[in-house]
C-alpha cells in the first residue's frame, strides 16, 4: 500500500515538473543567460523567503543583489511567477519614463478590492484619463489653501505629544501613533473636506478600520500564505478585510452623495432658496477639497460616477496616509541622531517663521525652508517611504540588450538604488547637502533617486506630501528638541514591505524649547 501510494506521489511530481517545464519553456530559454541564485523545481527561490521574519528578506534581497546581480540585473522565481530586480538607473530610466510599462506588478491585486480601478492600479486609457482631470488638484492655488488643515492637524499633534512627554520616562516613547492618526486627519479632510478627528477618536469606527486594511494589505502582498484568492478568502484575516471595507466604502460614499448633493442646491438657479440653505452656505464657504474637483469633473464630456470618484478619493487616502507618516518618522530619526542638522533645521524655521511659537504656518513660510527641505529629499533617499515598485511586462520586449519575457514583474527599489555607493557618496551617511544644486559636487541621476517614483506614472501627490511633512516638522521642531532613545550606533533593522518601516519602535524624548 505504501509503495503504491509513493509510487503514485512520485509519477505526480514527475507530472507536475513535465507540465512546469513545457509552460515555461519559452520563459526559461528567454531568460537564461541573467544570473540569479541557484533554483529548485516548482518552488524557484521561494524557500529562501518562506518563514523568514519580514526584515530578513530586505537583507536576502541585497545579498542576492551583491552575489549576482550582474549587470545590476537579477531574476528571482517565486514559484512559477518570474521577477527581475534592475537596479542600473538607464534600465530604470526605460521602465518608469515611457509608456511601454504602464501596468502595475501583480503584487498590486492585493489593492484592488478597496480601491478599484484608481489612479494607483488603473492602466491604458482610463489611467491617462484619470490623470489629466485629477493634476489640478495639487495646483498651487488648491496646495495653498491645503497648509491650514496641516497646520490644525499638527497642532492636535503637538497637543498629544506635549501628554506624553509630561509622562515620559527614560525609555522615551513611540511617536509613531500619534503622527500616523495626524496625517489620517489631515489627508480625510484635505481629500473629502471632512474632519474624523482621529487624533481625539482613535478608536472611531473608521480609523481602525483604515488600520485594519493597512494590516491586511501588508500581509497578503508580503506573506505567500496569503496571497493565493482561493486559500485567503477561507482565513479570518479575509472577513476582518470584508468588514473594514464595507467601512471604508460606507462611509466615502456617504460623503460624497451628501457633498453632490450640495453642490446641485448651491447651483439651483433659485439663488434665494440656495442663500437661505444652511448646508448650501456651509459647502460653499467650504475649503475646495479633492473630491470638489471630481465632483465637477468630467470625462468625455460626462461627469464621473459615484464609483468613480470613491475609487480616486480612497485612492488618495491610502497614498498620502502611511507613506507620509512614514517619512516624518525617518525624519524625525535623523535629525535625532544628528542634532547639527535637527540645529540648523530649528534656526532656519525660526529664522522664516519667526519666535512666536503661535504664528501658523503659510504656503510661502513653508517654501522658504530651504535646509529643512534638503533633510526631508535626503531621508527619502536612505528611507523612502515606499521601498519597491512593480511592474509587468505584457508582451516580450528589450531593455538596453536585455531579453525580458512576457508575463514578468520588475521590481524596482528606491531603497536599494537609494544605497548604491556607485550612485551616492558615503550612501549610509545622512548628508543633506548632496542635495544643494548650488553648492554640492555631487552630480546626482534622476533615476537613481526616486522615493516618489518617476516618468509618467509618478507619485502626483509628492508636492502635496512635501508639504505636509514641511508643515508638520515646522511645527514640532519649534516647540520641542528630539533626542533618540537608543542604539545610535546601529542604524534601525528595516522591514520594507508596502510601506517602509523598522523591526522595532523608533523611540524619542523632548524637550520643550525656550526661546
Amino acid at each position: 500500500m505504501f509503495l503504491l501510494l509513493g509510487a503514485l506521489l512520485a509519477s505526480g511530481l514527475f507530472v507536475a515538473l513535465l507540465v512546469y517545464q513545457l509552460k515555461f519553456k519559452r520563459v526559461i530559454e528567454v531568460i537564461s543567460y541573467m544570473p540569479g541564485p541557484p533554483v529548485l523545481p516548482l518552488v524557484g527561490h521561494g524557500h529562501h523567503f518562506i518563514g523568514k521574519p519580514p526584515h530578513e528578506l530586505v537583507k536576502q534581497i541585497t545579498e542576492f543583489m551583491s552575489k549576482y546581480a550582474k549587470d545590476e540585473t537579477l531574476k528571482v522565481w517565486l514559484g512559477p511567477e518570474l521577477n527581475v530586480l534592475m537596479a542600473n538607473p538607464k534600465d530604470v530610466e526605460v521602465v518608469l519614463g515611457t509608456m511601454r510599462f504602464n501596468d502595475k506588478a501583480g503584487e498590486y491585486k492585493a489593492l484592488e478590492p478597496w480601491l478599484k480601478e484608481g489612479l494607483l492600479v488603473s492602466r491604458g486609457r482610463k489611467w491617462h484619463k484619470r490623470r489629466k482631470i485629477i493634476t489640478p488638484a495639487f495646483h498651487f492655488k488648491i496646495l495653498d489653501q491645503f497648509v491650514d488643515v496641516f497646520e490644525s492637524g499638527s497642532r492636535d499633534l503637538l497637543r498629544n505629544m506635549e501628554m506624553d512627554r509630561l509622562r515620559q520616562g527614560q525609555t522615551g516613547f513611540n511617536l509613531y501613533d500619534w503622527i500616523n492618526l495626524c496625517t489620517m486627519d489631515t489627508i480625510c479632510e484635505t481629500a473629502m473636506g471632512v474632519s474624523i478627528n482621529a487624533q481625539t477618536n482613535a478608536d472611531s469606527e473608521y480609523v481602525q478600520a483604515v488600520k485594519t486594511i493597512s494590516m491586511v494589505l501588508h500581509k497578503r502582498m508580503f506573506n505567500i500564505f496569503y496571497r493565493f484568492d482561493l486559500t485567503y478568502m477561507l482565513t479570518p484575516l479575509a472577513r476582518a478585510e470584508k468588514r473594514a471595507l464595507n467601512v471604508l466604502h460606507e462611509f466615502t460614499e456617504k460623503i460624497i452623495v451628501q457633498r453632490r448633493e450640495e453642490l446641485i442646491r448651491g447651483g439651483s438657479k433659485d439663488a434665494a432658496a440656495a442663500s437661505n440653505d444652511a448646508d448650501a452656505d456651509v459647502g460653499a464657504k467650504r475649503k475646495m477639497a479633492f473630491l470638489d474637483i471630481l465632483l465637477q469633473s468630467t470625462i468625455d464630456e460626462k461627469p464621473l460616477t459615484n464609483l468613480d470618484i470613491r475609487e480616486e478619493v480612497d485612492t488618495f487616502m491610502f497614498e498620502g496616509h502611511d507613506t507620509t507618516s512614514s517619512a516624518l518618522m525617518f525624519f524625525f530619526y535623523n535629525v535625532a541622531t544628528h542634532p547639527e542638522a535637527q540645529k540648523k533645521c530649528f534656526e532656519e524655521i525660526s529664522s522664516v517663521i519667526g519666535q512666536d511659537k503661535s504664528t501658523p504656518v503659510t504656503y510661502e513660510l513653508l517654501n522658504k525652508l530651504h535646509y529643512v527641505d534638503l533633510c526631508i529629499k535626503e531621508t527619502l533617499r536612505m528611507y523612502p517611504s515606499v521601498p519597491l515598485l512593480g511592474r509587468r511586462v505584457v508582451e516580450e520586449c528589450e531593455i538596453n540588450g536585455k531579453r525580458i519575457p512576457a508575463g514578468t514583474n520588475i521590481g524596482i527599489s528606491p531603497l536599494y538604488l537609494g544605497r548604491r555607493e556607485e550612485l551616492f557618496s558615503e550612501p549610509n551617511s545622512f548628508k543633506p547637502e548632496r542635495f544643494d544644486v548650488v553648492t554640492s559636487a555631487e552630480k546626482l541621476n534622476p533615476y537613481a533617486y526616486i522615493p516618489f517614483s518617476a516618468g509618467p506614472r509618478n507619485c502626483i501627490g509628492q508636492k502635496f506630501a512635501m508639504l505636509e511633512i514641511k508643515a508638520i516638522v515646522a511645527n514640532v521642531l519649534r516647540h520641542y528638541h528630539i533626542d533618540f532613545v537608543g542604539d545610535t550606533t546601529e542604524p534601525p533593522v528595516l522591514i520594507a514591505e508596502l510601506i517602509l518601516r523598522t523591526k522595532d519602535p523608533l523611540l524619542f524624548k523632548l524637550q520643550e524649547r525656550v526661546y
